[in-house]
């Protein structure tokens, strides 16, 4: 598998000489078609862009928000590298990481890939993805806690800290049967509470007396080929669009779903760029 996904990955350069070649016998429909896979398979993705929230929780605080970096096969520790250096120069009390770390990576090259985490002045608290937890995942997930600890990240598996006037509780991955929603019983509304997990159909098992003031997830990677009407068909959870990307407005809170950096499948990004969210709330 993870050689044919290495064949897609490479051959995808076929498409200068087929666009060289479609030019040259006017086929137009082809050369469009072909420029728009140059855009998402060599331009879009290599974007980082910066959007700024306000979410109306009751308390201030402002985080930086990533997700789904998926380095390995598709992605190396450059993005992972332009992302600390703008969040670096952003005014945000901490770097909140909602899963999926990797992709398939290389097990000996785990530190490299996420060294640049190590640069960062403010502390980094996370969460693990299904992709670092089930299928080949779970076979390096210890190497890769060990990695993230080395570098200070601060895993929140199913575990909560105080951070100033905001509890905020790590719940674990959904697909790995490792989110323990009844944590949420041990909390009222007057905790000011902030969820990270990956999956926002964690959300769903919310029960009417939890109460967390925002739940801050990934996974969706916003449909990462955002073609309209058919990215809603594949994207993988079971809450309704626009449950994709963005903030919602759930029975039991909000959700904020952060569209990630990385890429799965196919190594393409279309009309959902790789994205840091700043999240100020008040």
């Amino acid at each position: 598998m993870v050689e044919l996904k290495l064949f897609i990955y490479y051959a995808s350069w076929l498409i200068f000489p087929l666009i060289v070649w479609s030019i040259s016998k006017k086929y137009l429909i082809v050369s469009l078609f072909s420029l728009l896979f140059i855009y998402a398979r060599f331009i879009e993705p290599q974007f980082l862009l910066v959007h700024h929230y306000k979410i109306n929780t009751g308390f201030q605080a402002k985080y930086a928000l990533i997700g789904d970096l998926h380095l390995g096969i598709y992605n190396d520790a450059s993005i992972l590298k332009k992302a600390v250096e703008k969040i670096e120069q952003l005014d945000v009390d901490a770097l909140l990481i909602a899963g999926d770390f990797i992709y398939e990576p290389n097990p000996n090259k785990l530190k490299n890939l996420f060294a640049p985490l190590q640069h960062l002045s403010i502390p980094i608290y996370a969460v693990l993805g299904n992709h670092d937890c089930v299928g080949s995942g779970a076979s390096i997930r210890k190497e890769l806690e060990a990695v993230l600890a080395e570098l200070g990240v601060i895993l929140l598996t199913n575990k909560a800290i105080e951070l100033e006037s905001v509890t905020l509780l790590g719940l674990g991955s959904r697909w790995a049967n490792e989110d323990r929603v009844a944590l949420l019983d041990n909390y009222s509304k007057e905790d000011n509470l902030v969820v990270l997990t990956h999956n926002p159909d964690t959300a769903l098992d919310f029960q009417p007396n939890h109460t967390p003031d925002l739940t801050l997830t990934g996974h969706t990677h916003g449909g990462q080929i955002r073609i309209p009407y058919l990215y809603q068909k594949v994207i993988p959870v079971e809450g309704v669009v626009p449950w994709d990307k963005g903030l919602s407005h759930y029975k039991n809170g909000q959700v904020f779903i952060t569209s990630g950096i990385g890429s799965i499948g196919l190594p393409l990004r279309f009309l959902i760029p790789p994205t840091v969210d700043v999240l100020k709330l008040y």
